[in-house]
């Protein structure tokens, strides 16, 4: 029993994740490890920061939903973090859970779709947040959202494929008026580097997430349940998953299947991110009960490990949920982890 012996499983040393790992030792090539790589001149790089305001008097009430698209700088060559800003202008405070979904667009295409749980979840234990579920202001953990330039989104060598955001709001029951805005964190690189990027193809790792929510259905009274949350949709090298709007008793617990492996039933106590998260290059300091519950399931040494699990490679992923739960509720599972950004040709493309 157990998930452990998983990711050496399924890896695949033809695939993406041999950029950054293997198995066995290539004799055409330097030995490098943690151990033995000495340290190298890396080039320099410049960093800055880019306002980009968004809708002045952004109207959320009716029945339609209302949306935001920014547009973020196609002459800076790397992004790393994005900080969002929405001010009421009248009306009701803004939540996070006022934003439906944030889709993320590379050129014409929607590369990551980012849910308010995810938001919620990764800043917790991520970036420590006190309170995100009603913080105005807060960082989008979009695909390349990262504390270094290693792990950033890589946008020089392909201008044409510049990224851009839709938010989608709820519709507000109430009249509620926002302005809203980014500050987006850019960087440039070397002339140097440039040249390199025009003449080859260019593999870098990139943190991201992805979501999948299921329904729970309840009761005015505790009800003893089991809910299967089906993880087929994830295709990404997953280092963990975060669990999200579990409502549940002590004795609820937690079940992990992948492929014919399995961890066993965990209570979810033992989840809990106050006690689970530190050693595991996350964030521990501030833990949230009630629906900011925030459950950390580890699949790799540590969070973003390129040695996570790629969930690409097998059939059968689900999470099995048990015990008592009160009321009707959504479960939201954010499977964290890596993908491979490609760049060649002046195009980008991704892979798990």
């Amino acid at each position: 029993m157990g998930i452990d012996n998983v990711a050496i499983k399924t890896f695949n040393s033809s695939g993406a994740q041999s950029v950054c790992r293997a198995n066995e030792a290539d004799e055409t090539k330097l030995i490098e490890s943690q151990f033995l790589t000495k340290c190298t001149t890396e080039y320099i790089n410049g960093s800055g920061m880019t306002y980009i305001p968004g809708t002045t008097g952004l109207d959320l009430t009716g029945s339609t939903a209302r949306f935001d698209t920014f547009h973020l700088p196609s002459d800076c060559d790397a992004i790393s973090d994005i900080v969002y800003s929405a001010r009421e202008v009248s009306g009701t405070a803004f939540l996070v859970t006022d934003i439906n979904k944030i889709e993320v667009k590379v050129g014409n295409l929607v590369v990551q779709t980012i849910k308010p749980s995810d938001i919620t979840s990764r800043n917790i234990t991520e970036l420590a947040y006190t309170n995100p579920a009603a913080d105005p202001v807060f960082s989008i953990p979009f695909i390349g959202r990262s504390k270094n330039v290693r792990n950033s989104f890589l946008q020089a060598g392909a201008i044409t494929n510049a990224m851009s955001l839709k938010i989608t709001y709820v519709a507000a029951a109430a009249p509620t008026k926002l302005n809203t805005s980014l500050c987006v964190t850019t960087h440039q690189i070397t002339k140097t580097e440039k040249d390199f990027l025009a003449k080859n193809i260019i593999n870098r790792v990139l943190n991201v997430s992805q979501n999948v929510e299921t329904k729970v259905p309840g009761t005015s009274s505790d009800t003893v349940a089991e809910v299967t949350i089906d993880l087929s949709s994830v295709n990404i090298n997953v280092s963990h998953l975060l669990i999200s709007g579990a409502r549940g008793g002590t004795d609820e617990t937690v079940e992990l299947v992948l492929g014919n492996d399995r961890t066993g039933n965990i209570p979810i106590a033992l989840l809990q991110s106050k006690y689970n998260t530190e050693l595991f290059s996350l964030a521990g300091r501030h833990f949230h009960r009630g629906d900011d519950s925030v459950y950390l399931i580890k699949t790799a040494d540590s969070a973003f490990s390129t040695a996570g699990i790629p969930f690409s490679r097998l059939n059968n992923k689900k999470l099995i949920l048990k015990g008592s739960f009160t009321g009707a509720a959504v479960m939201s599972v954010t499977a964290c982890g890596t993908q491979i950004q490609t760049t060649v040709g002046g195009s980008i493309s991704f892979s798990s």
